[in-house]
């Protein structure tokens, strides 16, 4: 994606904050740092029980496709990322009515060794599935938090909401007037002035993330009334060099480092938060 701003020599045509969130990533072990919000976990394999694996790999060597499609079929985890597993797992009639694409699988499968087979169910699950609660963890035990009535009374200090999903959406709907659809990962009160943001992990390129990028960037720039709407972002769009010193110019990265609106890292939240104390 073509930058519309040098990143090298006119940061101070940046937003503040994203600057500040560039900065922050270039100049410090922000990765450990961030770490205290996305508290990352070793990856384990995780072991197959001895004779579950035998029976795989027993099918597998005599080419029993459905004795393995139906033992397979009980695990959490296919061997491999198959699109139309889900529906062969969970849909009535699926497996029974689709003899060319069982055929196509297993055709998959036995390009595989037996032991390559188990040895992908062991794989260690993704990290990234487990980034979800974090930020709001990290949030619960680093701010103050508010019951309802009382974080609708308050009028001074940083308080972030303590209610159930339903209650926060419905006061954020009926007495914020925003237009969500669904609770904000951030819902905050400094003084008297009310804040909602999304946050995302954002840990390489490409599709998905992009989408993640562009649900904040959305909500930013629909901004309603006087409740300030931020964008809590970390990882791969706070990056401006690859490993051979070329600047970065995917599209992740430069819409995040050219937004107009209040981006930031989580590790700058707080701080942000204070400039708003009218004291």
């Amino acid at each position: 994606m073509e930058r519309t701003i040098d990143i090298e020599n006119s940061r101070d045509e940046l937003n503040e904050w994203v600057r500040k969130s560039i900065e922050l990533f270039e100049s410090s072990q922000y990765l450990d740092k961030i770490a205290e919000v996305y508290p990352l976990q070793t990856a384990h394999p995780e072991r197959l029980e001895d004779g579950l694996r035998r029976r795989i790999i027993s099918a597998h060597q005599g080419r029993r496709t459905n004795e393995l499609i139906q033992i397979l079929k009980n695990e959490v985890k296919f061997p491999y990322d198959e699109p139309i597993w889900y529906l062969f797992k969970n849909i009535q009639g699926c497996l029974e009515n689709n003899p060319n694409q069982i055929q196509r699988i297993a055709d998959s499968l036995y390009a595989m060794t037996a032991e390559e087979t188990v040895v992908r169910l062991e794989s260690a699950p993704k990290l990234n599935t487990q980034m979800g609660p974090m930020f709001t963890n990290w949030l619960r035990a680093k701010f103050n938090l508010l019951d309802i009535d009382d974080f609708r009374n308050s009028t001074k200090g940083i308080f972030i909401l303590n209610a159930s999903e339903e209650e926060a959406l419905n006061f954020v709907r009926n007495e914020l007037n925003q237009d969500l659809d669904k609770r904000p990962d951030l819902l905050v009160k400094v003084d008297e002035t009310y804040v909602i943001g999304e946050a995302k992990w954002i840990g390489s390129p490409g599709g998905n993330q992009n989408k993640q990028v562009v649900e904040v960037i959305n909500l930013c720039k629909k901004q309603r009334g006087s409740v300030i709407r931020v964008g809590i972002i970390d990882g791969f769009p706070w990056a401006i060099y690859k490993t051979n010193g070329t600047i970065i110019n995917d599209k992740t990265c430069v819409m995040v480092q050219e937004c107009e609106y209040d981006i930031l890292s989580a590790l700058l939240l707080r701080e942000y938060l204070e400039t708003l104390l009218t004291d």
